[in-house]
């Protein structure tokens, strides 16, 4: 090529009339299989090698034998004292993984290169500098690919200990925003049950201008009809790509800027079973070429994020159960009251806090009356329904902040705190005992409570004790006819 060039055009003479140091570093550089780059004289004009036309792209043919600055004119202010040092005699340059944004494939591509520019003496002339020689090495891949993988790594520990599936919603854009060379916008949406960006149950995003550009890029993505085609992907990984949607143009990043038209999705599953979780949505770099490198790597991030939502669901459900456990342990399967255990706990917070109040702690202790004729005229059923329905009253006829507790059978306690006179849990008691006066027959109720009323006091400060006291009334009542309370009074215990 070098030989049938037409170099009338071009700032150089014919290669017949080259000086011999020029032909010399030429034939070097023809021979070498190392990108090499001859610039010569005054305008740098430019002779290289067939390793160097992948770095050319298509400004090659037409940029053999022209200048430097209008070979690279996007880049030219940063060559530029680069070159002026080593023809003004400052020595050579080294420059590693230098960030280019470069024309050579139809669009400003985000590049990466390590390179040198080193002086080229004219020995005919005296040794006077005469051009730059630059060797080359393009790291773009192994830089981008460094990043990415920085990326991954990052979300990874950010994500793996994450106990909630809306906090990896959150925290993922937050790492990903880092990242914006690879990552110029990000978008998360998780649903609850079936897929609608109509009312998703978390979303999060980087890289938009905000909660109003965020809802724009919803609702284009909701009416632009691409969703449904991603959640019903029969596989359970892939990359969408997605370009010019209908009113995308009206997404703006942070900036300002117009969000990149080209976007790729990723429906986030659980890897239990196909079903679709949530989306990733990625905008696509315009100075980056969306290759397959480029789609794995939105891909893992879609995975380990699908991961992190799979492990936060899993600890979800073990919180769910452990709580369901405590609470199974602390409270009566039939009627959903606090047991004994429950009673106990808050009855010994309750008289510690009168100690230091000086106020007083009354409990309560309700047996029901005929409940077992109801058990063995209409059955059990009827006798759990009745159980139920007495736990309700009790609730309705105690103050708000009481405690109502079932502790087996039909005996029920009440906690009440905070009690000034013995005629405040009287009233209590006689609204207990109207209350579960049921199903009368006559004058007299075919179920009814006897109830047994024990105050905190120098000599009950226990909650055992207490709570025997007024177990001790209790019996007491039933002695004296039933459906009727009474106070507990130490002459009781003989």
């Amino acid at each position: 090529m070098l030989a049938a060039k037409d170099w009338s055009a071009t700032t150089l003479d014919p290669p017949q009339f080259w000086s011999p140091s020029l032909r010399t570093v030429v034939c070097l550089c023809l021979e070498s299989r190392f990108p090499m780059l001859v610039m010569w004289g005054s305008e740098l004009a430019c002779i290289y090698n067939d390793p160097c036309i992948p770095t050319l792209g298509d400004k090659h043919p037409a940029a053999m034998g022209m200048s430097l600055r209008r070979v690279w004119p996007e880049v030219w202010d940063e060559l530029r004292p680069l070159s002026a040092q080593v023809m003004s005699g400052g020595g050579a340059t080294w420059s590693s993984n230098k960030r280019l944004l470069i024309h050579r494939h139809g669009y400003l591509e985000e590049t990466y290169f390590t390179f040198s520019f080193s002086p080229i003496r004219d020995i005919s002339d005296g040794g006077r500098i005469a051009g730059v020689l630059s060797t080359h090495q393009e790291t773009t891949r192994e830089v981008i690919r460094s990043r990415r993988l920085a990326c991954q790594r990052e979300l990874t520990a950010a994500l793996t200990r994450l106990r909630t599936q809306r906090s990896v919603c959150t925290r993922t854009p937050s790492v990903l925003e880092k990242y914006p060379a690879d990552v110029p916008y990000s978008l998360v949406a998780l649903w609850d049950g079936f897929p609608s960006l109509s009312a998703p149950l978390a979303v999060a995003a980087s890289g938009l201008g905000g909660r109003r550009a965020t809802r724009r890029a919803l609702a284009v993505l909701g009416r632009s009809g691409v969703l449904p085609e991603v959640v019903n992907a029969t596989s359970l990984a892939g990359v969408r790509v997605v370009s010019r949607l209908p009113g995308w143009e009206s997404v703006q990043l942070a900036d300002g800027s117009p969000a990149p038209e080209i976007a790729m999705m990723v429906a986030l599953r659980n890897r239990t079973s196909a079903a679709p979780v949530g989306l990733l949505v990625i905008g696509a770099s315009d100075l980056l070429a969306l290759d397959q490198d480029y789609q794995d790597f939105v891909e893992t991030i879609a995975g380990q994020i699908s991961l992190a939502l799979m492990l936060a669901r899993s600890r979800e459900a073990e919180r769910t159960r452990a709580a369901s456990a405590r609470r199974s342990s602390l409270h009566d399967a039939l009627t959903g009251l606090p047991n004994r255990t429950s009673f106990l706990r808050s009855l010994g917070r309750a008289l510690l806090q009168s100690q230091r109040r000086g106020g007083r702690a009354a409990v309560l202790f309700v047996d029901l009356d005929g409940f077992k004729a109801v058990n063995d005229t209409l059955g059990h059923r009827a006798g759990d329904d009745l159980l139920r329905e007495i736990a309700g009253r009790l609730r309705r006829a105690v103050r708000p902040a009481d405690v109502v507790a079932r502790f087996a059978g039909d005996e029920f306690a009440v906690l009440c705190e905070e009690i000034a006179t013995v005629g405040d849990v009287e009233a209590i008691a006689r609204d207990v005992v109207d209350a579960l006066a049921l199903a009368r027959r006559g004058d007299r109720p075919t179920v009814a409570a006897s109830v047994g009323v024990a105050l905190s006091g120098p000599g009950l400060l226990d909650p055992e004790e207490l709570l025997n006291a007024a177990d001790i009334a209790m019996y007491a009542a039933k002695r004296q006819g039933r459906g009727r309370y009474l106070l507990y009074e130490e002459g009781m215990r003989s």
